[in-house]
């Protein structure tokens, strides 16, 4: 199974790319061929996986808000507003044209760094205020969007090829309004599915199907 999803893969992977490895609950930044910087992902539960697609990333939106899917509103958060009637008002919940927002800030289910890609899926890479979901040794549980460990590094690598710096990242933050950075080169990214992997000694190295 593994052998097939590698075919599906280009022959020469770019040698600037962004992987995220949903089996082994990943994410690695590749420049010159070799890895960067890798850290822990949340992915998708069973019952909302996240799907294997290749895309690329266009820009970082900085403090970002978060529209909430249908699914996810009528399913999950109006029941818990029925029940409670300060919920919205207290997690920065309003309604615009008639669709739940959560507002930019430290509550915000994004948290602070969106990176924005072509995503037929809906998915998409992003900060999380939940910080403990990284101590897990199982991390599939989102509704299928990955929910990076370090996304303040990973923002301020790939802005470093324009200029950038981990301060202006930190600037951007601190000023707390949605912002926007367009990438001068997208980066190529590729989510994949290892279970089975080659290790970089030679050895073979198994991971649960989840």
């Amino acid at each position: 199974l593994n052998m097939e999803r590698w075919r599906w893969l280009p022959r020469a992977l770019p040698a600037q790319r962004l992987e995220v490895d949903i089996a082994g609950q990943l994410a690695t930044l590749f420049r010159a061929g070799a890895p960067v910087l890798a850290m822990k992902v949340v992915v998708g539960d069973p019952e909302h996986r996240t799907p294997m697609f290749a895309s690329q990333v266009g820009s970082i939106l900085f403090n970002p808000p978060w529209n909430v899917p249908t699914s996810i509103a009528t399913k999950e958060i109006l029941p818990k507003a029925a029940r409670d009637r300060g919920y919205l008002a207290r997690n920065d919940f309003t309604f615009v044209d008639g669709r739940l927002v959560q507002k930019p800030g430290p509550k915000n289910a994004l948290g602070v760094v969106k990176f924005d890609l072509p995503s037929p899926f809906g998915v998409y890479l992003h900060d999380t205020p939940g910080k403990t979901a990284f101590s897990r040794t199982d991390r599939a549980l989102s509704h299928g969007c990955m929910r990076l460990e370090k996304p303040r590094e990973l923002a301020a690598l790939l802005l470093e090829r324009q200029g950038g710096s981990a301060a202006d990242v930190e600037a951007a933050i601190a000023a707390g309004e949605t912002r926007r950075t367009h990438l001068a080169t997208p980066v190529p990214l590729y989510v994949v599915y290892w279970t089975a992997a080659a290790e970089a000694d030679g050895q073979a190295s198994f991971r649960p199907d989840v």
